[in-house]
């Protein structure tokens, strides 16, 4: 069975969860954009900006998890 204190794991896990974080706060962001466009009848407009505030939201995400010093190989003192 493989250690899951695998460092090569570890690595693998958070570069997975940077893509994830990124794509999914665009996708909301566009989900919510359309919605307004839907209900304020001015498409494509507010999606458009939803894409950019949702992908923006996704690289201060990925950017705080990077400089927050949880990454993978990172020593725990308990």
């Amino acid at each position: 069975m493989a250690d899951p204190q695998d460092p090569f794991r570890q690595g693998l896990s958070f570069a997975a969860r940077i893509g994830v974080e990124l794509v999914v706060s665009t996708v909301v962001g566009a989900g919510l954009g359309y919605l307004l466009d839907t209900w304020l009848g001015t498409r494509p407009w507010i999606m458009v900006v939803g894409v950019f505030t949702g992908g923006a939201a996704g690289f201060l995400t990925i950017y705080r998890m990077a400089t927050s010093g949880d990454q993978p190989g990172d020593k725990k003192e308990r």
